[in-house]
């Protein structure tokens, strides 16, 4: 390789945000070793950042890997970090040949082992937080970014291997996560989301009372040109009812409650080691819906779990067909080693009727979600714009379209807004509703002329000419949210 290719790298992330967040931290450290980002192929160095949650992730971790030394160019180098690397059970199943591993709780270091791996001299890393960078941005600031305030999990839920991989939860300190968002901010960001495997709990360890509460009434005051503030994974808690009182208060944080349950059924719920209290759980959604203005409700499910009867399956069935919640994610139960669901003496749900079960919820859930988005339709809604390709009808005809979020809609999981021609990535934008199916919208300028196709004809839609500041979701045909679903424009990001 040339010398300008010697400092060069190349990070693939998979898995979940936290993931994303680790591989942003990376390529903060890389750079601030004089190296540059480049295509896989070109890149010195490639890092494959891992996700180890089920076992299809892992699959798709080891097939990454192994493509990339399939690919290897001579002197190239190769790094496994991530999820995978901190599972003991399944480290040894990174192929051979990678030239370094480093766990969720190494990432910092990744400078150091470059800087050895190259041959050059240098410093080893200190980090804050236990393995948290305190204090970085991305290089390139989107138009939306998550910042990680806590890593670990201090829960013991009997399907998940966070704990095995992360550890305990770490909090970062309520001034590195301010110096972070004013950053990002100050170079265009205009939506935060904050993220952590448990988001309620943060500064718990710290010895904070009401660390998120507190937080997010900082983060209003501080930084009141923020447009957007998001939370994911809230972890059904009494303290929940403290931060809806708080995101009633601000205009900023977004009426969005992401809270995971995964059942309705106590039993199923113990089994789980999940809170069981449904009456705390309805009460939560109810508070939220009383004291936020247009509240979306997402959630997270696990159909099959072992033991899970008839009964119990229609238990959650109904909850959701009552509830009528905004998004829901569904996933069938995997039988994870090491995890203590796997050790259940309870009957295990076949896989074909765990399958069944989740598309009945689905199917429910896909005429609630058409009811919604249906409401919306005449209406004027925010959208965040964040790329911009080209759309062809299934005539022939091709124009610009720009793809977007409302405020009800969260990165990679929810839905999209479509509209017609080239509006300016990153900037947020008033759109009249005109369609709407299940997962999105269709939407125009109040008062343009509607000549684009309807969401109803077939779109052969493919994205080009990105723009390359536009980070767009490379996942989204394929969340579970969206099998069975119409298919979509395809806007991928252009070749570098």
């Amino acid at each position: 390789m040339t010398d300008t290719l010697s400092r060069t790298f190349h990070i693939v992330t998979l898995g979940c945000s936290k993931n994303r967040v680790d591989s942003d931290g990376m390529a903060h450290l890389l750079r601030g070793r004089g190296m540059q980002p480049a295509a896989a192929p070109e890149a010195r160095v490639v890092i494959v950042n891992t996700c180890g949650f089920l076992g299809a992730a892992r699959d798709e971790s080891v097939g990454v890997i192994q493509e990339m030394l399939d690919a290897r160019q001579p002197g190239q180098v190769v790094i496994a970090a991530g999820c995978m690397p901190a599972l003991g059970d399944y480290a040894s199943d990174i192929p051979t040949g990678v030239d370094r591993v480093l766990t969720t709780r190494e990432w910092f270091r990744i400078g150091e082992v470059v800087g050895n791996l190259l041959g050059e001299r240098v410093e080893p890393e200190s980090a804050g937080c236990q393995g948290m960078l305190t204090t970085f941005s991305p290089t390139e600031a989107g138009p939306s970014a998550y910042v990680k305030i806590a890593d670990g999990c201090d829960h013991n839920c009997h399907f998940c291997t966070i704990p095995s991989i992360k550890g305990r939860q770490m909090s970062k300190r309520p001034l590195h996560v301010m110096a972070e968002i004013v950053d990002l901010v100050a170079r265009g960001t205009q939506e935060i989301v904050l993220v952590a495997q448990d988001t309620i709990r943060y500064g718990a360890d710290l010895g904070i009372k009401h660390g998120l509460p507190q937080l997010l009434e900082s983060i209003a005051e501080q930084v009141p040109n923020l447009p957007w503030l998001r939370m994911l994974y809230i972890y059904p808690s009494p303290l929940t009812l403290r931060m809806v009182d708080v995101m009633a208060q601000h205009d900023a944080l977004l009426p969005y409650l992401d809270m995971p349950i995964q059942h309705a059924d106590r039993t199923v719920l113990r089994t789980m080691n999940r809170p069981s209290d449904i009456d705390m759980t309805l009460r939560l959604i109810d508070h939220a819906r009383t004291k936020l203005t247009d509240p979306v409700l997402r959630t997270t499910l696990i159909v099959g779990y072992p033991g899970e009867t008839d009964a119990q399956f229609q238990t959650l069935y109904d909850f959701i067909a009552a509830q009528e919640l905004d998004h829901v994610g569904v996933f069938t139960w995997s039988p994870e080693p090491g995890t203590k669901a796997v050790e259940l003496d309870l009957p295990r749900v076949p896989p074909a009727i765990a399958e069944e079960r989740r598309n009945a919820i689905m199917e429910v859930q896909q005429g609630i979600s058409l009811k919604k988005n249906r409401a919306l339709v005449g209406q004027t809604l925010q959208v965040l714009i964040e790329a911009v390709g080209e759309a062809e009808d299934d005539r022939g005809n091709s124009e610009p379209i720009s793809v977007g979020r409302a405020r009800r809609h969260a990165p990679e999981v929810d839905g999209m807004v479509f509209v017609p021609g080239e509006r300016p990535v990153g900037e947020l934008i008033e759109l009249e509703i005109a369609e709407a199916t299940p997962y999105d919208l269709w939407a125009y300028a109040p008062g343009v002329e509607r000549r684009a196709a309807r969401p109803n004809d077939t779109h052969a839609a493919t994205g080009r000419a990105i723009r390359k500041r536009a980070k767009t979701r490379r996942a989204m045909t394929n969340r579970p949210e969206r099998r069975g679903g119409r298919p979509l424009p395809v806007i991928q990001p252009a070749a570098d």
